[in-house]
């Protein structure tokens, strides 16, 4: 995928190019999180309220807990006619990759890419690529987006994108939310989300297996270095003696680092293809973003992810809890 080399205000561009294309191809990224899910979602009803045919794509199932978003129930798996869109909007994915490998190729097959992400991305990609780290989440860029078009969010947008910004900034307490967050949160509830719902859902809906999960999760956890580093693991056994999948998973690091001492978190993930997935979280000044960076991943300052191969679970673990404890030092 080709890159332009502008990105100081590219809502001009984008707005052309929606204006001049009908059939959009909406994807976001692999096992998605709250502001994954609520800006594919989000983007997609926006496409369709300017008359635009609109699909939302992910290649994994969404968590349990976001199926109460409005399309929730159309999002769909593969692309059948990729040669059928004029565009696809890809929405929070920090790589072209993170997409998955089963609508990788699909995208690359449609004619003209819009990237829309707020991760730190040292080689953005698509024909327009809005990349905005300083935003909280996808969603709050989205609602600048909406603003501009200009178009007041219905109700479903709004609870869509405040989903969004709710669970990237950890229900506000993460050090991104600002006076702005919360100035966006305030309009997106006079626009009709409804906070006390949407955070039901969202953190008070967990099936029987998923708390068994969790706990088969914190019987590993380890604290090093006085309990500055706090590490855990999930394996390939847990899911199946549970009956989860990984999309049950979504904020299980945050027990982790919700530890007063904790000033990193990592749980280690094992993936059904042999892959350690490696998910980190911070507090203070401790910097994953860049530990991840020189291990191929990337993602926030306070929280990012990489992948390693060709290794165990166990040697995944010990190899990485001590190149976390050097950080520390």
């Amino acid at each position: 995928m080709k890159s332009n080399n502008h990105n100081h205000n590219e809502i001009p561009r984008i707005l052309k190019a929606l204006d001049s294309r009908s059939r959009y191809l909406v994807a976001t990224h692999v096992r998605p999180d709250g502001d994954a899910v609520g800006s594919l979602l989000a983007m997609t009803y926006l496409l369709r309220r300017l008359g635009k045919q609109a699909d939302p794509f992910c290649q994994d199932p969404i968590p349990a807990a976001h199926e109460f978003l409005p399309g929730s129930g159309s999002i769909r798996h593969r692309v059948d006619a990729p040669e059928s869109y004029d565009a696809a909007i890809m929405v929070d994915c920090g790589d072209f990759h993170r997409v998955g490998p089963s609508l990788e190729e699909s995208i690359g097959r449609v004619p003209f890419l819009i990237n829309i992400d707020h991760h730190i991305n040292e080689e953005p990609f698509g024909d327009i690529f809005w990349v905005k780290p300083t935003a909280s989440s996808t969603c709050e860029m989205l609602y600048d987006l909406a603003a501009s078009i200009p178009l007041a969010p219905d109700a479903d947008i709004a609870t869509q994108l405040y989903t969004g910004v709710l669970t990237d900034t950890g229900s506000f307490r993460f050090s991104n939310t600002t006076e702005r967050v919360l100035e966006v949160a305030r309009n997106l509830v006079n626009c009709g989300a409804q906070p006390s719902f949407i955070a039901e859902q969202v953190y008070d809906s967990s099936s029987p297996q998923r708390i068994q999960l969790l706990a088969r999760v914190l019987a590993t956890v380890q604290f090093h270095a006085d309990a500055q580093l706090v590490t855990a693991e999930l394996t390939q056994r847990m899911f199946e003696d549970t009956g989860t999948h990984p999309s049950d998973t979504e904020s299980f690091i945050n027990h982790l680092r919700s530890v007063k001492t904790a000033r990193m978190a990592i749980l280690f993930r094992e993936e059904q293809d042999g892959v350690i997935n490696v998910s980190m979280r911070s507090k203070g000044s401790v910097d994953v973003a860049g530990l991840a960076r020189s291990f191929g991943g990337g993602g926030h300052y306070h929280a990012a992810a990489f992948r390693v191969r060709e290794t165990t679970l166990s040697e995944a673990r010990a190899r990485f809890t001590r190149e976390a404890l050097s950080c520390l030092r």
